[in-house]
């Protein structure tokens, strides 16, 4: 089964809503990677203030993951994810109006806030389908995400020199027309889920509210063991877009040297990620493909450890191209299972407050990795691969604490199922 034909067996809802991801990744890679050089070099703003802009806007995503999964669990994801639309829609037409500090830190918040509001909720969403596995679904998901990434910075070079207010407003339309989609669409789900009612209990009533949902979440050790060791991958995935342009700089390289990475990844990620998963899902469980995807990640940075010769041509490129493929091979066996574990885990209770959580995590991983590296490369004089050292230590630490988790619950239920009842 083709990635197409796979799509086309999704009902108009799922369809609709793998085009969105496709198109709110193109929009904010339209903006965001410019906004910081339009911010200091146009409006002459202080590269502190600048800093702490696009900290805000980090920030308020990921700090506020939990927020908008309990919301989501609440209130319904779709809700949740048309709210999310329009509050992103409205902070990137504020960024029209940055030379106001008030408004730009608005904007910042605003456009943060509706990513913690719209991903976990899209992510519980996407995880309750029930015609494709959720491995495979979620890598349609990751196809379509890198579809908007590859092409969002592409459009947004093309708009940014006409004028950057018109940049701020056609990347801010994707979102203002998938809230009008998904508003029409909700109507639909909520009176069928009215009409089920009386056979399948709500987010809600399942969870019993939101001290109820936290508390479901915070006694589930298996997901929270879980979320821990995964913030070795995020300490990882984040390093495509930091270590690597910071060892090209080092090493004199250019932009078009970072594009070529970074192009190369999605490239594979769109072509190859669907079939990859299919792929994997014939052999081996999803925790020893989440092991090795990991591990492979680490060890990529491991090409840039020995002196190539080749300074100049297409030979130049050759250590880069092989970090790119291991590590974008090493993140298509991984992702998708990652993902589907989650809701696997939560067991299919309060499952957006579950993404919340996951993605609190994921932020410590993020912070945790660019820290590691940022003083790995202050270190250089100790060992000029010091990085590349630390970084293939932690995916290999990560994968095999995955290992070793996963052996425990195994052993943790076979020791449940046999033993004796107490009844």
């Amino acid at each position: 089964m083709s990635i197409f034909t796979s799509y086309f067996k999704l009902t108009a809802e799922y369809r609709w809503m793998l085009i969105a991801a496709f198109v709110f990744n193109l929009g904010f890679y339209m903006l965001i990677p410019f906004l910081a050089g339009y911010l200091k070099q146009d409006l002459l703003l202080s590269a502190t203030l600048v800093g702490v802009v696009l900290g805000v806007r980090s920030f308020c995503q990921q700090g506020l993951f939990l927020v908008g999964g309990l919301l989501a669990d609440l209130f319904g994801e779709k809700k949740l994810i048309v709210i999310g639309c329009l509050l992103r829609s409205v902070g990137f037409c504020l960024f029209l109006f940055s030379d106001i500090t008030a408004l730009l830190f608005l904007a910042a918040f605003l456009t943060g806030f509706a990513g913690a509001l719209f991903t976990p909720a899209a992510q519980a969403y996407f995880s309750k389908q029930n015609v494709l596995s959720r491995a495979q679904m979620f890598s349609l998901v990751g196809v379509a995400r890198n579809g908007g990434e590859l092409l969002g910075p592409v459009c947004g070079v093309l708009l940014l020199s006409i004028s950057f207010d018109i940049l701020c407003i056609i990347s801010a339309l994707p979102f203002a027309l998938f809230a009008v989609v998904f508003t029409v669409l909700i109507p639909e789900r909520q009176q069928k889920e009215k009409q089920d009612g009386d056979t399948k209990p709500s987010a809600t009533s399942q969870g019993g509210g939101v001290k109820a949902m936290v508390a479901g979440v915070l006694g589930n050790r298996a997901f929270l063991t879980f979320s821990a060791v995964m913030a070795g991958y995020f300490m990882l995935i984040n390093q495509i877009s930091f270590a690597i342009p910071m060892h090209i700089v080092e090493q004199q390289g250019t932009a078009k040297d970072v594009a070529w990475v970074l192009t190369l990844c999605a490239l594979i990620s769109i072509f190859l990620q669907f079939p990859v998963t299919k792929l994997c899902e014939r052999w081996l469980t999803p925790t020893k493909w989440i092991s090795i995807g990991i591990a492979l990640m680490g060890l990529s940075f491991a090409t840039l450890i020995p002196s190539w010769p080749y300074e100049q041509g297409v030979l130049y490129y050759l250590p880069l191209s092989l970090l790119a493929v291991i590590f974008t091979v090493g993140t298509m066996v991984s992702f998708p299972f990652i993902m589907s574990q989650i809701s696997e885990l939560a067991k299919d209770k309060s499952v957006a407050t579950h993404y919340g959580f996951f993605y609190l995590f994921a932020g410590v991983g993020l912070i945790a990795g660019s820290s590691v590296v940022g003083v790995a490369f202050d270190l250089s004089n100790i060992s000029e691969h010091l990085a590349w050292y630390c970084l293939i230590l932690i995916g290999l630490v990560t994968a095999l604490l995955n290992l070793a988790l996963s052996t425990s619950s195994t052993q943790e239920d076979e020791s449940q199922s046999t033993s004796p009842s107490t009844h």
